[in-house]
């Protein structure tokens, strides 16, 4: 591991307003963790490090728009001249548009597996375009798609759904299934995956929408390690959103949270579930 390496800093603060859910996912880990269900108090939000980083991304193991003070959060990072993110799982999106719009969000991804039952959703991120065009608004808005086995062939669907409401792109990433906890999903073959995507680039060609798809390159530390740092609802600092269900901390954050940050990519080699990760 290189000595710059070591010394530069992430960029973007995940941080996870809530890790409770209005949803009940297949495909989340959610359901399994071990943690207490909490909301981040907005006086302890407000002592966080913000001003270290570029970016504040609000999103963990819960829905953020459950928060109470998810906007007053999205209104002081960018009081501060800082960008914001925010991954949604879109069910209360069609009551939130105004807010979402006049709070200065600037990215909005909607986590999306699945067309099945998902209409109100699209409906509202249709909503949520028009309206942001008829205001000016620059909000960038994506689907974040998960890839597993059991929907290989509904992606290209979603992907066109997303065209068809107003996105502006599509991401996909692997499934993270920490130690195969969640039995009843499987894992596509590289040769299904590459089939996939090669299928997504040339759709992403045809109706002029980028989709962003998974290398299999996998680094130690990870693209995620170096450009992130995880705090949790209660304050505490984790390398990443899945080490910290395997109850990995670094303690509370601090107001230089990157020593610890870097100590752990230091060691992160020797972290089995790390090595293994399809991300």
């Amino acid at each position: 591991m290189s000595f710059l390496l070591l010394k530069s800093k992430p960029s973007i603060m995940q941080l996870e307003p809530t890790n409770d859910c209005n949803s009940h996912c297949e495909i989340c880990m959610r359901g399994l963790s071990g943690r207490e269900v909490g909301y981040m108090k907005f006086e302890d939000f407000k002592r966080l490090p913000l001003k270290k980083f570029k970016e504040v991304a609000l999103h963990g193991w819960g829905e953020p728009l459950l928060h109470p003070d998810l906007f007053k959060m999205i209104s002081h990072v960018k009081s501060l001249g800082i960008k914001v993110s925010m991954i949604t799982n879109g069910i209360l999106l069609g009551n939130k548009i105004k807010q979402i719009l006049t709070s200065g969000l600037d990215l909005l991804a909607v986590g999306i597996y699945t067309l099945n039952g998902k209409s109100k959703i699209l409906d509202n991120v249709r909503k949520l375009r028009e309206e942001a065009r008829s205001r000016g608004s620059k909000l960038e808005i994506f689907f974040d798609v998960t890839v597993f086995l059991e929907n290989l062939d509904e992606i290209p669907e979603i992907v066109k759904a997303g065209k068809e409401v107003g996105v502006d792109g599509v991401v996909l990433h692997r499934l993270f299934n920490l130690h195969e906890k969640l039995k009843h999903i499987g894992y596509p073959s590289k040769d299904e995956e590459q089939r996939l995507f090669e299928r997504l680039r040339l759709l992403g060609e045809k109706i002029n929408l980028k989709v962003y798809l998974p290398t299999w390159r996998h680094e130690i530390p990870c693209r995620v390690i170096r450009s992130c740092i995880y705090v949790t609802w209660d304050c505490k600092q984790s390398p990443c959103c899945f080490l910290c269900e395997l109850g990995y901390f670094l303690g509370r954050v601090e107001e230089d949270p990157f020593k610890k940050h870097v100590d752990f990519m230091r060691r992160m080699k020797d972290v089995e579930v790390c090595r293994s990760c399809p991300w």
